[in-house]
């Protein structure tokens, strides 16, 4: 049977996940699909039953084509059925980071106008304390156990480009961005590394990240099967990895490297992986846990149009090369493309303009900013070589990337503002050998203030989502400042002695 283009076969409608989940519970009702490491399994029958119950269930919830609901759920069975029925029923996802808290969370549940929340009791009250009008409805572990079983199968399912969830950026370059994203594009993801039938996946990535939800298209379009974990452990992933037999994954691959070694690291079922941004870390993880390790580049908006197997060297930051059905340029300042060996900014436009996001929710502006001229613009600077793999110098914004997330620090610095004992400060990155770069604070204190760092720091774990929490913080009685009064970053680092800053006991190292 012939391969087909990446484009052909993102667009067809036999590629969208709801079809091909159906299409294999009829054909292999049986064969095994989720399993969570708490305990809880379904075939792919029974998943595809479970999505059945959960749409009847949501239709006496009020749900229809074109609702939003709002999700604030772990890695789990409940979420992928959720999502799934959601799809059928012509609705639309919006996964929230249940870490989001105070103005973080206003702003997406103001910008999504969701009808609905589904949310872990854990996380329930957060939601209903801000927005009290909102109905929100605990979901229980292992709720799809208890549905009133459903009297029909689902009718007409979602199309190629029909809207499948809204995925919110991380905020790097101001407040955080709903991305509505197609089905075709995450098709896109099938066909990334071979895999086959016997393929087991492991998942410990949150569901409101494109890495969290890539796998069920991946594995159900192979008929293979995909182990949930719903928060991620460094030290239980290779007890789990083989407990249940997973050959394929995407792992932190600085943590598990930062383990102790053991003597059975390289006894373990693992096969392809994808294991960081780092051509050297990765090859120290493809030694050590004996697995061929493969990397990535991409963001929500447009996919994994670059993918790295085998880098020239481990001394840069390679991102790959570019797959089929993408084509990628590097560009000046003035959109023109440069010569290889010259730095720009990446522009990719896929052969299909379903495969990269709908466009911005509520931000038309954004949208034709981002995709102008069909390209999508990165606003990443690389360098193109002459053997046709790309090189990552820097983010073009003022963004710290760190664990893979995108901090935007004007949006971080906006909230710490806030604090009446402050009379400005700066959000800063510093490199890191584990994170990729870590957070500092600088903070300017008002005249005769007491406040001490303990305390500033137990204020902002009350205020800003935890991966955006500073490692470093300093306080300082006068920060340097431009000529209008703003805050002056250049060179603030060089005045800050990292050993002596204060730091928080749990990310002591």
């Amino acid at each position: 049977m012939p391969i087909l283009p990446l484009a052909a076969m993102a667009t067809d409608p036999s590629s969208v996940l709801p079809v091909q989940l159906r299409s294999r519970a009829r054909s292999e009702p049986d064969r095994p699909f989720l399993r969570e490491v708490t305990g809880g399994s379904t075939t792919y029958g029974t998943t595809w039953d479970g999505v059945c119950n959960w749409a009847e269930h949501l239709k006496t919830l009020g749900v229809g084509p074109g609702s939003r609901v709002t999700t604030l759920l772990p890695p789990s069975i409940d979420a992928v059925m959720i999502w799934i029925a959601l799809g059928c029923l012509g609705a639309v996802e919006v996964p929230v980071n249940p870490d989001l808290k105070g103005a973080f969370l206003e702003h997406v549940l103001d910008d999504a106008a969701p009808m609905l929340c589904l949310a872990r009791p854990e996380f329930a009250d957060r939601v209903r304390d801000i927005r009290p009008d909102l109905p929100v409805r605990g979901i229980e572990r292992g709720a799809w156990e208890n549905l009133d079983a459903a009297g029909t199968d689902l009718g007409t399912l979602p199309s190629p480009g029909d809207l499948a969830c809204v995925i919110y950026t991380s905020g790097s370059t101001g407040p955080a961005k709903g991305m509505m994203l197609d089905w075709a594009q995450f098709a896109t993801t099938i066909d990334r590394i071979p895999l086959g039938p016997d393929d087991v996946t492991y998942n410990c990535h949150p569901m409101f990240h494109v890495t969290g939800r890539s796998p069920l298209i991946t594995m159900c379009s192979t008929g293979g099967s995909v182990v949930l974990r719903e928060k991620f452990s460094a030290k239980a992933t290779l007890d789990d990895v083989r407990a249940f037999g997973c050959t394929t994954g995407t792992f932190h691959g600085a943590l598990l490297l930062a383990l102790p070694p053991r003597a059975d690291d390289a006894d373990n079922p693992l096969e392809a992986v994808f294991a960081g941004h780092n051509a050297a870390l990765a090859a120290e993880f493809a030694k050590r846990f004996a697995v061929k390790c493969y990397d990535l580049y991409g963001s929500t908006e447009v996919g994994f149009p670059l993918v790295l197997s085998d880098p020239p060297d481990l001394e840069h930051t390679w991102c790959g090369r570019v797959r089929d059905g993408y084509r990628a340029q590097v560009v000046d300042e003035i959109g023109q493309p440069v010569a290889d060996g010259v730095p720009g900014e990446l522009w990719v436009r896929p052969d299909d303009r379903l495969m990269i996001m709908i466009g911005y929710l509520n931000q038309p502006e954004a949208t034709a900013r981002a995709l102008d001229g069909g390209w999508y613009h990165s606003d990443d600077i690389v360098i193109r070589h002459p053997d046709g793999n790309f090189e990552f110098l820097h983010r073009a914004g003022d963004t710290i990337r760190r664990m893979g997330e995108n901090i935007s620090t004007t949006a971080v610095e906006a909230v710490i503002d806030e604090h009446p004992q402050l009379s400005g400060c700066a959000v800063l990155g510093v490199p890191d050998n584990v994170a990729g770069h870590e957070v500092v604070v600088v903070a300017e204190v008002v005249e005769n203030s007491a406040l001490g760092e303990p305390a500033l720091y137990e204020w902002l774990t009350s205020r800003l989502p935890k991966h955006t929490l500073p490692r470093y913080l300093a306080l300082t009685d006068a920060l340097p400042r431009t000529p209008t009064n703003k805050v002056l970053k250049t060179g603030l680092l060089d005045t800050i002695d990292l050993a002596e800053a204060w730091s928080p006991p749990s990310l002591r190292r």
